[in-house]
């Protein structure tokens, strides 16, 4: 995509997770990719930066103090935003797997998961 004077225009990503290692693992295997990376620690500081600008494609953590990822993808299906979404869990339950779909995930990744899997996933998701 590229804006009206021909500059290419980064996709933005929003990394939703408590820890701060795998937040820096994710943001440094996007970024290297090209892509404009923005982070919050959970859901509330998630939904602080989806009111203020649009975000291309959502990923994050099952679960999370305060506001966890699936109440994070109900609160965004009952303001009416569609964004794509990325849940990533350390648990492969299928129930939570169905409800993420459900509520608006385009795809689950199991922890651990590594860069080549994520950045295809990622491609995937914005092409």
């Amino acid at each position: 995509m590229a804006d009206r004077v021909g500059r290419v225009l980064k996709k933005k990503i929003l990394i939703v997770d408590d820890e701060a290692h795998l937040r820096q693992f994710l943001r440094d295997t996007l970024s290297a990719e090209n892509y404009h990376v923005l982070e919050a620690v959970d859901g509330e500081q998630a939904l602080e930066i989806i009111r203020r600008e649009p975000i291309d494609l959502l990923i994050t953590d099952r679960s999370m103090p305060k506001l966890g990822g699936l109440e994070l993808l109900k609160k965004l299906r009952d303001e009416k935003r569609h964004i794509p979404a990325l849940m990533i869990s350390a648990y492969g339950e299928e129930s939570v797997w169905a409800e993420a779909i459900g509520l608006g995930a385009v795809d689950y990744l199991l922890k651990p998961f590594s860069s080549e899997s994520v950045l295809s996933v990622v491609k995937r998701r914005l092409a």
